[in-house]
């Protein structure tokens, strides 16, 4: 089972296209046209509208909404295909038509996605549970625009079979359709009971509370809880990066940049090799920097024993948050020991004394500072740290709008 769920913010989500700039340019009939399509997806009526938007592609080639709503509408016509032929047809047309989209500077991540898909993977799940086919019922009916069915099915899905994250999170978008906000929260609250560490629900409870509630702190709070439940997935971002756009706000995470990492000869894998530019530790021309030799000291000692000795399980080495905490709080200790005036420092020390200071620094280590290896580490922290992370970026990396 796939479904595309977005919300075109800004000057995207007027009935309307003439924002884009196209109002007065079509003919009489063409916004005829236009204003059919658009009338009918805001109805939720994407068959009815899937072959309006493709004269309008044909009409206007340069036009991105045009493609990616056309796009979105071959993939609902894809999935209550019963033909698997028919069905990879659409699913092909569908990337295609996203492809062009992207290539006409759609900038929606969701979108992105969709130029991945393949036409040879299963689009659907067997309906072997009860569950399952009451969620495909309820995916046609929505496709449709029937969203009081669509909303019913959901829910008789969610009590079928009550691990199922996608039946409350899609009566939750059913709800948000039929702009029932206060049913809306309660379903998109039920999936995250479900599986908190999952971004979705947040972000379209956030979109919720905004676009519906005119609630822009409150959705905020939910835009940083998508965050903290993925940070590494793109789509958790959107929520308070558009956010911010409307707010006048800056979404900005503090810039440490930190010295090149030491790593082991390749003739010989025992010898840790430290990188340094002695031109970026010369105290005289910026003072502090000769701190950053602790970093790199820090490092090379987890590269050789002390790895081993802090995970006796792991047999391959690899980038830990405790490895980064203690080198990275090592330079702290250097330069508090020294005690230079913060003035003195470039701004990537300022903000390391910063972080630290407020005790934040394994949150910007995990969210703004992660490799492959630090992020193994991310689930666990979170566990215990949840609220610390959401602070964190509530404090560090959105700077103004509401709060």
């Amino acid at each position: 089972m796939r479904r595309w769920i977005a919300w075109i913010w800004l000057s995207l989500a007027v009935a309307g296209l003439t924002s884009l700039g196209l109002g007065g340019v079509h003919a009489s009939a063409q916004q005829d046209e236009v204003s059919r399509a658009n009338a009918l997806w805001g109805e939720g009526k994407r068959l009815d509208a899937l072959p309006l938007y493709e004269n309008l592609v044909k009409t206007y080639p340069k036009e991105w909404m045009y493609a990616e709503r056309l796009a979105i509408a071959l993939g609902v016509k894809a999935e209550m295909a019963t033909d698997p032929a028919e069905a990879k047809a659409f699913v092909t047309r569908e990337r295609d038509t996203a492809k062009r989209a992207v290539e006409l500077g759609d900038p929606n991540y969701f979108v992105q996605l969709m130029t991945k898909l393949d036409p040879d993977a299963p689009l659907k799940v067997a309906p072997g549970s009860p569950a399952e086919s009451l969620q495909q019922e309820a995916e046609k009916a929505y496709g449709s625009g029937d969203f009081a069915t669509a909303l019913a099915k959901y829910a008789e899905a969610a009590e079928a079979d009550p691990k199922l994250y996608e039946a409350p999170l899609y009566a939750g978008d059913t709800a948000y359709a039929q702009k029932d906000l206060k049913t809306a929260a309660k379903w998109f609250a039920r999936a995250i009971a479900v599986n908190p560490n999952r971004e979705t629900a947040y972000r379209y409870w956030g979109d919720a509370l905004y676009r519906l509630g005119n609630e822009p702190v409150a959705a905020k709070e939910k835009f940083l809880d998508a965050i903290v439940a993925e940070p590494y997935n793109k789509l958790a971002w959107q929520g308070i990066r558009q956010w911010a756009e409307v707010e006048k706000a800056v979404v900005l995470s503090p810039r440490i940049n930190l010295p090149a990492g030491p790593v082991a000869d390749a003739k010989n894998p025992k010898n840790i090799i430290i990188n340094i530019d002695p031109g970026t530790t010369d105290d005289k021309k910026h003072p502090g920097s000769s701190s950053w030799l602790m970093y790199s000291l820090i490092r090379a000692g987890y590269q050789g024993e002390n790895f081993k000795k802090n995970f006796p399980d792991e047999k391959v080495y690899r980038h830990t948050l405790k490895e980064e905490d203690a080198a990275l709080s090592g330079v702290v200790t250097v330069l508090k020991e020294r005690k230079l005036k913060p003035e003195k420092l470039d701004e990537s020390l300022r903000n390391l004394l910063e972080v630290s200071d407020a005790g934040m620094l394994d949150c910007w280590i995990l969210i703004d500072g992660a490799d492959d290896g630090i992020a193994q580490d991310y689930a666990a922290y979170r566990n215990e740290h949840r609220q610390l992370l959401h602070d964190y970026l509530k404090r560090f990396v959105v700077h103004g709008g509401v709060d």
